[in-house]
């Protein structure tokens, strides 16, 4: 359904170095958006109180997308207050992630992970666990780049907002960002019957690009 107006919120938690060099995810996917003629709130969470708050905040609004902007590995999620260089555990495992969603009566209908590994299995493993989930988790299964990730989320919600948020637009738009940005990016989608994610594409998937006429 063309012209569909999402609402997305967006919780940006990158490291200050980050925010210095201009490289923050969070203030890019909100140009990008709101290019798209769509409108998303934007907060900055430097430690886990305010990222605890964002989430809280994002569930209360009852968004159809929350978009995470941070650093992320195998084992969870980084902030801002964070130090890369220390051997301390970083923000939140992936299973306190999945904790920030419980008691609140509204999940979102897509969990975008603008973060490395924010599409591992570590994350589907986590929500599978607890009462509320996104239906859709969409990010890389490894480290990316900043460019990556705008590319990606560009396509993303270009279709997100011709098509709706649907298994079939997502499969659609995951096939263009493997084809186009990188082979590695991933949506997990639970499936109600077997109680899990299902994630796709699912290996040794192959991709065509189609030619453009410029």
């Amino acid at each position: 359904q063309e012209g569909m107006m999402p609402t997305v919120f967006i919780i940006d938690s990158n490291y200050p170095k980050d925010h210095y060099l201009d490289r923050s995810d969070g203030a890019a996917a909100q140009k990008i958006l709101s290019t798209l003629n769509i409108k998303a709130d934007i907060r900055l969470a430097l430690d886990r109180e305010y990222f605890r708050k964002a989430v809280n905040r994002a569930l209360k609004r009852k968004c159809d997308v929350l978009h995470i902007s941070c650093h992320g590995d195998n084992e969870g999620i980084g902030l801002c207050s964070d130090d890369p260089d220390s051997s301390q555990p970083m923000g939140f495992s992936w299973d306190e992630m999945a904790g920030l969603f419980q008691g609140h009566d509204h999940s979102p209908k897509a969990l975008v992970m603008s973060a490395c590994c924010g599409a591992a299995s570590g994350i589907g493993k986590a929500f599978e666990k607890v009462e509320k989930r996104p239906k859709i988790i969409i990010g890389s299964t490894d480290e990316r780049y900043i460019y990556d990730y705008v590319a990606a989320w560009a396509l993303l919600y270009r279709s997100f907002k011709k098509s709706g948020i649907t298994r079939d637009a997502a499969q659609k738009v995951l096939q263009e960002i493997c084809a186009v940005v990188h082979e590695n990016f991933r949506y997990l989608r639970w499936d109600d019957e077997r109680s899990h994610y299902r994630t796709y594409p699912g290996t040794g998937a192959q991709y065509e690009v189609s030619k453009v006429e410029v």
